[in-house]
């Protein structure tokens, strides 16, 4: 029976790949750059071509390898650096969109699990958000899109620093496991109880295997579900991933709009 369901934000939820791409062309033109110019994917001004060359970058590296193939400053490591301090600032200015079909989508998952005549259950489905970003700009989109009060609890990027103690939580954000497990933890909830909703390989990756607190012997897999309409297509998403012992995985679910989704829920309820 599922407990909770958890969900990416950025090409899960939002409409970001537009943003990032806009993002960057506008940080290269602060930065002295009016076309931005990659040196194996080209001239980047289309967005399909950016989000096919970005994809492939991360893919093999990071976002950092990408700003340093643009030549465009900046340390993912530092958040005084100006990059930061920018593009938070773009990103509240630029609210991203939800998909067409989400809003709808997320209400009736809502509802769906809310209390019933049901017998067996005497909790309600919990909903909760997994993402890098800070959860500032985050909530105040679920806001204006008037979704906010069908999720339970986030991890995000502010969180990740707290737990990191260090302020720099770069090396625990996705795809490392910690911040599935301690959504798992604030959703009270266990893997195999538990959906992840995501766009990319790295949510897949994340959610095989999770070792948490005093459950570090054993590793927990989360029921997962690939969104074609993100960041990474069907065909991506269909290879699956390798796990640290050499098995090969993949989503048990792959969906190709929003409105299957519900669908999907409904059947592990």
């Amino acid at each position: 029976m599922l407990d909770a369901i958890l969900f990416d934000y950025d090409g899960t939820l939002g409409m970001t790949q537009e943003r990032q791409h806009d993002w960057f062309h506008y940080w290269g033109k602060l930065n002295g750059k009016n076309r931005l110019m990659h040196p194996e994917g080209g001239d980047l001004s289309d967005l399909k071509r950016f989000i096919a060359v970005y994809n492939k970058v991360l893919a093999k590296h990071d976002v950092q390898r990408f700003y340093a193939d643009l030549e465009l400053p900046c340390d993912m490591n530092d958040r005084t650096h100006p990059v930061w301090i920018a593009y938070d600032s773009f990103k509240l200015s630029n609210p991203a969109r939800l998909y067409p079909g989400i809003k709808e989508a997320i209400i009736e998952i809502w509802e769906a699990g809310q209390l019933s005549t049901q017998k067996n259950r005497n909790y309600r489905v919990r909903l909760g958000i997994n993402t890098t970003n800070s959860w500032d700009s985050i909530c105040k989109e679920l806001k204006a899109h008037g979704i906010l009060h069908c999720f339970d609890s986030y991890v995000a990027k502010d969180i990740l620093a707290v737990y990191d103690g260090a302020g720099n939580a770069s090396s625990i954000t996705k795809p490392s496991k910690i911040s599935v497990a301690l959504s798992l933890d604030v959703l009270n909830s266990e893997g195999r109880a538990t959906m992840h909703v995501g766009d990319t390989l790295g949510d897949l990756k994340a959610s095989i295997d999770v070792r948490r607190g005093f459950r570090m012997h054993k590793g927990e897999n989360l029921i997962t579900v690939g969104v074609a309409w993100g960041y990474e297509c069907r065909e991506n998403l269909e290879g699956g991933v390798i796990d640290e012992s050499g098995v090969s995985e993949h989503f048990k679910h792959i969906i190709e709009s929003p409105d299957q989704l519900p669908k999907v829920v409904a059947s592990y309820m």
